[in-house]
């Protein structure tokens, strides 16, 4: 994913996640904020312990990297979004977890 597209800061990612918006969608959450000082959308990705060992949690934050460089272009404007997988993130098939993300997007502008 292209560096713009990244959210970097570990203080940018806790700021979402504490002061954004939760949006549920199956095996994944999406915790966003609307940006105004950047003109492109930026992500960043949490897979905890709970998702499996070393090896899943790589797997799984890979899948979700891929989909979402498809998917952010599908956001109507600029936000900050931490993609966060839950503990069934791992056994879930790649094509339940684009449709997970994909949901959550549509959430996440009709929000807006």
């Amino acid at each position: 994913m292209p560096a713009k597209y990244r959210l970097r800061r570990r203080g940018d990612v806790a700021h979402v996640l504490s002061k954004g918006k939760k949006t549920p969608s199956g095996s994944v959450v999406l915790h966003w904020l609307p940006q105004t000082n950047s003109e492109v959308s930026q992500v960043a990705f949490t897979v905890s312990k709970k998702v499996g060992n070393s090896v899943q949690r790589h797997r799984v934050t890979r899948v979700l990297r891929h989909i979402m460089m498809t998917e952010i272009t599908q956001l109507n404007n600029p936000k900050a979004i931490v993609v966060r997988a839950l503990s069934n993130a791992a056994s879930t098939p790649t094509e339940n977890l684009k449709r997970d993300i994909q949901t959550g997007i549509s959430k996440v502008n009709a929000n807006v």
